[in-house]
């Protein structure tokens, strides 16, 4: 492994509600708890930008030197159609009543589904994909010690729900403290599915089952299933520690889901379980949210069908910082596609051999590396590097065998699979050419430019495009 990076690195985290130096726990080992899919339906791209920004975010950190352990899980039971009210039917016990098929058939199927799409956006896969239903154990554990701590509590109908009110840090990541929950800001509603509840800002880490449900399992409070922040918190714990470095989602997770991850964690560990809380913005569609309750969704097979391809998604999402909202449109995808195509066809006049394809870079190359790697490293201002490729690609300076080089170590954390963009092989000139060429440089060097605009008319018509460079003449 390459050794860490000197040059710092800067993160938004909304534990802060600021900009901070990223320093890990245990370097160079970082790491990340992403929250995954909910495989009940096809995931839309909406949500894969969630998955885009953590994918970035590991690929930022291993340029710099660092070995990522990254974890994310896939919820295939507990996650009910009304996170904040903690309401409705599982979702994804509700698609396999809607079908007739099996809740489990369900999962599987839809996460090979996820699995696939997420492979043609080169979203690398996590190091470990801990499914809910294979962690129910841990689950009963971590509850079982909350409520040995006096911090959840039993009822009689068999549920079990942590109580905020003795949990004194509950909010701090949100903002929804018990007072302001108290006085009807973002609160979880007394619905009559948990009129068993002490109070209404409690939440639920263990549902009654029902015999209409397939997914049950005994406990010591009866048959039935976890809910659906419990999850995390153990399949975190598990696998990274009372204690790691990132935890990143959407913007629309920070409450009640992480919120409630840290009051079981921490309420556990006695510990803060996350350094760093790094979330996303939405991806808007005619200028909402994109979800599926809004039926505005998109899905990576329609844009397919359109012949947009998924790396274009990929290049859209590069241009806004993940942070700021993004607006969807027919006219935003088409220009991304327009976009990665240019700069394939570019990339493919390079050559891979030549001057500059080994050894220290050149002075000039070096100079915007320098510039990419702060960008990527400035809280991932993506934007900012994916210009910078640009202008590295078309820059003169360099040499072109340097210049592909260059796409390529850049393109490490961008993840468009420039590497497949093979060069051009080239073209034979024609001695005619050649002869047209010489004449045009002679027309240069006397200060002749009609004669050499016409001559580069005339090369035009041969096919071949004429580039001046420092270097001298290129043809293309």
């Amino acid at each position: 492994m390459s050794s860490i990076s000197a040059r710092p690195i800067v993160l938004y985290n909304t534990l802060g509600r600021e900009k901070q130096r990223f320093e890990p726990l245990h370097p160079p080992k970082v790491g990340i708890y992403s929250c995954g899919p909910t495989v009940y339906r096809d995931i839309h791209i909406g949500n894969f930008r969630t998955f885009l920004m953590t994918d970035w975010l590991r690929r930022m950190l291993e340029y710099n030197g660092y070995d990522v352990l990254l974890v994310r899980n896939i919820t295939d039971v507990g996650h009910l159609q009304n996170d904040v009210e903690e309401s409705g039917e599982d979702k994804i016990e509700h698609e396999a009543r809607r079908t007739g098929r099996s809740a489990y058939e369900i999962a599987a199927y839809y996460t090979r589904r996820y699995e696939e799409d997420a492979a043609e956006l080169n979203i690398l896969p996590p190091h470990i994909v801990p499914k809910a239903t294979e962690h129910i154990p841990e689950m009963q554990e971590m509850i079982a010690k909350l409520i040995e701590k006096g911090l959840a509590y039993v009822t009689s109908e068999g549920n079990v729900y942590y109580d905020v009110s003795r949990f004194p840090e509950y909010g701090k990541l949100s903002g929804n403290t018990l007072e302001q929950l108290r006085a009807g800001g973002h609160g979880r509603e007394q619905m009559e599915v948990a009129d068993d509840k002490e109070s209404p800002e409690d939440f639920a880490l263990w549902k009654r089952g029902s015999p209409k449900r397939q997914m049950n399992w005994d406990s010591p409070w009866g048959l039935g299933f976890p809910g659906w922040h419990i999850e995390c918190s153990a399949m975190s714990v598990k696998y990274l520690g009372e204690q790691f470095d990132i935890h990143t989602g959407a913007v629309d997770l920070i409450f009640p889901h992480h919120e409630d991850e840290i009051a079981q964690s921490q309420g556990v560990s006695g510990k803060p379980p996350v350094r760093y809380w790094v979330h996303g913005e939405f991806l808007d569609f005619g200028n909402a949210k994109m979800a599926r309750s809004k039926g505005n969704v998109v899905l990576l097979s329609t844009l397919k069908e359109r012949g947009i391809e998924p790396l274009a998604l990929r290049y859209l999402l590069l241009t806004a910082h993940y942070r700021s909202k993004i607006n969807f449109t027919d006219e935003s995808i088409t220009a991304a596609q327009n976009g990665l195509n240019n700069l394939r066809e570019t990339l493919a006049s390079l050559p891979a051999d030549g001057v500059g394809a080994t050894g220290p870079w050149s002075e000039e190359a070096q100079r915007l590396r320098d510039a990419f790697h702060e960008a990527i490293n400035d809280n991932l201002e993506l934007p900012t590097a994916l210009n910078l490729t640009h202008r590295a690609l078309h820059n003169q300076l360099i040499p072109p065998a340097e210049r592909r080089r260059l796409l390529l170590d850049f393109d490490r954390v961008l993840g468009l699979r420039l590497e497949m963009v093979a060069p051009r092989q080239p073209r034979s000139i024609p001695e005619e050419v050649l002869a047209l060429v010489r004449e045009r440089e002679a027309a240069r060097a006397a200060r002749d430019w009609q004669r050499s605009d016409a001559l580069r008319e005339q090369i035009k018509a041969h096919g071949f495009e004429v580039r001046d460079t420092p270097r001298g003449t290129e043809l293309i």
